[in-house]
């Protein structure tokens, strides 16, 4: 499609007071993925990740008694494919000409505003579609109640308190089996799920919740969660004992949910992954037989989960 005169005539027409051009006057929201997201640069394609386990606790050797010999695990991997992402504009040389107010030239600032938001909810997606269809290397959905543990059962008969946590043996959640509301208890169910987190053998790892990720809708109950002295909702003046986990919240636009909420590690402690295969490429050229500007914009990434470890998610009630 070309934009021409007819469509756009009051742009051709002098003594407009003001005009309220979306993409010049309202405010852009700062970019969120990369607050929550590793972001990475590729150079290929796709970027596989692969997955490799340790080995099982030390056992005990009685006298004169061979050692005994374990072997590491190769677990499952994680293909993220880089896709292509583009959107142009294309008008006439007399639009372009005849604008008294500057509106077209400014298109290739829609043209932005448009990428950027594909990209945000392209990032946020991974959460959305957590419970459902994005998948961790381990073939089930990032946020689950029984993620299988590459060392099986003796994973978590060797875990220590795996009984107070797990609902299968030989798995480990990071998801309640029935969505909780984000409140006082939820999170004291997710604090524990982190301490009690295992590598794949069933050994405890040093991960710990740092940021809680919320819609808009949930905004005022994370303030009361994470803001107050005293615990929330009651008369008692208890300590508010969340505090202590020093955990931050953060309000992400692109969620879908109005109840689902999400916390994540340290970015050296989780694995959700935004690879960056181009950046953003403006260019402009003029047709050679219309003499028609056109505008166009590409760039190419992939977003998603290669583990769930350092991650916890519920979908709301």
């Amino acid at each position: 499609m070309t934009m021409v005169r007819q469509e756009f005539f009051q742009l051709l027409a002098p003594g407009a007071r003001k005009s309220f051009v979306e993409y010049r006057d309202l405010k852009e929201r700062k970019a969120q993925y990369g607050v929550w997201m590793n972001v990475e640069s590729s150079d290929k394609a796709y970027e596989d990740v692969i997955h490799f386990a340790g080995l099982p606790p030390a056992q005990l050797k009685p006298e004169n008694t061979p050692i005994v010999y374990n072997d590491l695990i190769q677990g499952g991997s994680k293909r993220y494919v880089n896709l292509t992402y583009a959107l142009g504009a294309r008008w006439s040389l007399e639009l372009e000409q005849d604008d008294l107010y500057g509106v077209i030239k400014d298109t290739n600032k829609a043209l932005a505003r448009s990428h950027m938001f594909t990209k945000e909810y392209t990032a946020t997606n991974v959460l959305n579609l957590g419970f459902s269809t994005t998948l961790t290397d381990d073939g089930v959905s990032l946020f689950n109640n029984q993620h299988p543990l590459l060392g099986g059962t003796a994973a978590t008969n060797v875990l220590p308190g795996a009984s107070n946590v797990i609902s299968a043996s030989g798995t480990y959640p990071n998801a309640p089996a029935t969505g909780m509301d984000l409140s006082f208890t939820a999170l004291q169910y997710m604090v524990n799920l982190f301490e009690r987190m295992p590598d794949a053998q069933g050994i405890p790892v040093a991960v710990a919740p740092k940021t809680l990720l919320v819609p808009p809708e949930l905004q005022f109950i994370a303030i009361e969660l994470l803001g107050s002295a005293g615990k929330p909702y009651t008369a008692d003046n208890e300590v508010n004992s969340i505090l202590g986990q020093n955990l931050q919240y953060h309000i992400i636009n692109y969620l879908t949910s109005p109840s689902a909420w999400f916390v994540v590690g340290p970015k050296d402690e989780h694995r959700l992954r935004f690879f960056n295969r181009m950046e953003a490429d403006f260019d402009m050229d003029d047709d050679f037989d219309t003499k028609a500007i056109k505008v166009s914009c590409i760039e190419r990434y992939s977003a998603g989960a290669d583990s769930w470890i350092g991650t916890f998610g519920s979908n709301g009630p």
